[in-house]
């Protein structure tokens, strides 16, 4: 595609966009290069996380500050926004995006790396790269929407047992080399025996705490929408504000408080659905405003509720009672990660509103009908159920510090 054309289908300010975040980045990485090519490399680990500070990277990050790792080794988070908080000792940001001379400088320096999301990249060969991705898969494809440069070391991965359906996903070989499999840092946080993450959202007493995390369908891109089928409120299932106070009502005779984490990629547009007295909703922005770990509040749910999502997997190793909103599976458009997606799933489908009531049901009365199929796929997807994943990657990389 050539300049003109790019500039008709993209627009030039999209084109200005790539040119200062990523065009000229790269010209002052390699002026930087020049200077630094021959120096040792420093003592520097880099981080990058799905959002600031969350996921694998954010966890690896907490687990660093808490052992002292920082008293070593300088942490250098490559961020979205602006952090006004204060940072621990020897901890710095700079801008995931655009040009910024001491990025450039960290990036030509630093030794290690560890990346959920963007990137990936090495500016030297004797530089460590790992990639931890920002979920533990899932049953939709995302196939050819995740690129692992060549340039990455190693790549974490949940078990050799599931290994086959990963690798095909992110188009590596399942026999790589790099490939090693030792678990998810942010699922260290289940291991924990903590569950007051839920008092930034509520101090009330209930039966129990259900979380629904849908995935999202419309938003994520320009004009994206993954689901043929309209989801009038903005969230599967319900399409009506007198269906949805309904169920509140509901939820409220049962004592059951149920949090709807809106995906952060999701389109808010068209979300009509607010706060009741037994719903709470958290949006990408509530959960940065409440200062919500994801992990952590998975932790406090006695029941999660999902959809194709990679939440499913994640909370599998909780080993909770799952369900499955499947309203749209035949609409989806991305496809699935296997032909018979129903051979990865141990909870309830949930295709009505009424299967969503039994699921709640089944939740309260804790009958737990699916507890054998849930500890089958668990051991099929992970190797490990212990909370040592951040301590196992300290190892992979060679990080050490004094007793």
């Amino acid at each position: 595609m050539n300049l003109t054309m790019y500039v008709k289908e993209k627009g030039f300010k999209q084109l200005i966009k790539v040119l200062w975040e990523y065009k000229i980045e790269i010209l002052l990485e390699k002026v930087v290069y020049l200077f630094t090519k021959n120096k040792t490399l420093k003592d520097k680990i880099v981080i990058e996380s799905h959002n600031d500070f969350d996921c694998n990277g954010g966890a690896f990050y907490n687990y660093l500050i808490e052992q002292g790792y920082n008293k070593k080794y300088k942490i250098v988070w490559l961020v979205r926004k602006k952090i006004k908080s204060k940072l621990p000792e020897n901890v710095v940001v700079v801008p995931l995006f655009g040009p910024s001379l001491k990025k450039a400088y960290h990036m030509c320096t630093a030794k290690y790396f560890t990346y959920d999301c963007e990137g990936g990249k090495k500016v030297r060969n004797d530089q460590i790269v790992v990639y931890c991705s920002h979920g533990a898969g899932g049953l939709k494809s995302t196939r050819g929407k995740v690129v692992i440069p060549d340039s990455v070391d190693y790549i974490l991965m949940q078990s050799e047992k599931y290994a086959q359906i990963q690798a095909k996903q992110w188009s590596l070989n399942p026999n790589d080399e790099r490939i090693v499999y030792i678990g998810f840092p942010a699922q260290d946080t289940f291991f924990i025996d903590d569950r007051t993450e839920l008092l930034k959202i509520t101090n009330k007493t209930y039966e129990k705490i259900i979380l629904w995390m849908p995935t999202f369908r419309k938003g994520g891109g320009i004009n994206r929408n993954d689901s043929l089928k309209e989801q009038k409120l903005g969230i599967p299932l319900i399409n009506t504000v007198e269906e949805y106070n309904f169920f509140n009502e509901e939820l409220k005779r049962m004592n059951v408080f149920l949090i709807i984490k809106i995906h952060p990629k999701q389109d808010l547009s068209n979300l009509g659905v607010t706060d009741m007295s037994n719903i709470k909703i958290l949006t990408g922005s509530s959960v940065k405003d409440l200062e919500i770990d994801n992990y952590k509040l998975m932790k406090c749910a006695d029941a999660l509720i999902s959809d194709y999502s990679g939440a499913a997997y994640e909370y599998l190793q909780l080993n909770r009672p799952l369900g499955y909103v499947l309203d749209d599976m035949k609409e989806y458009k991305n496809g699935f990660v296997v032909e018979d997606i129903h051979q990865l799933m141990a909870g309830h489908e949930i295709y009505t509103i009424e299967d969503l009531r039994n699921f709640i049901r089944d939740v309260v009365d804790n009958n737990d009908i699916y507890i054998e199929n849930r500890e089958k796929l668990r051991n099929h997807i992970y190797k490990y159920h212990d909370g040592n994943s951040s301590e196992r990657l300290i190892r992979l990389m060679g990080l050490y510090i004094s007793n």
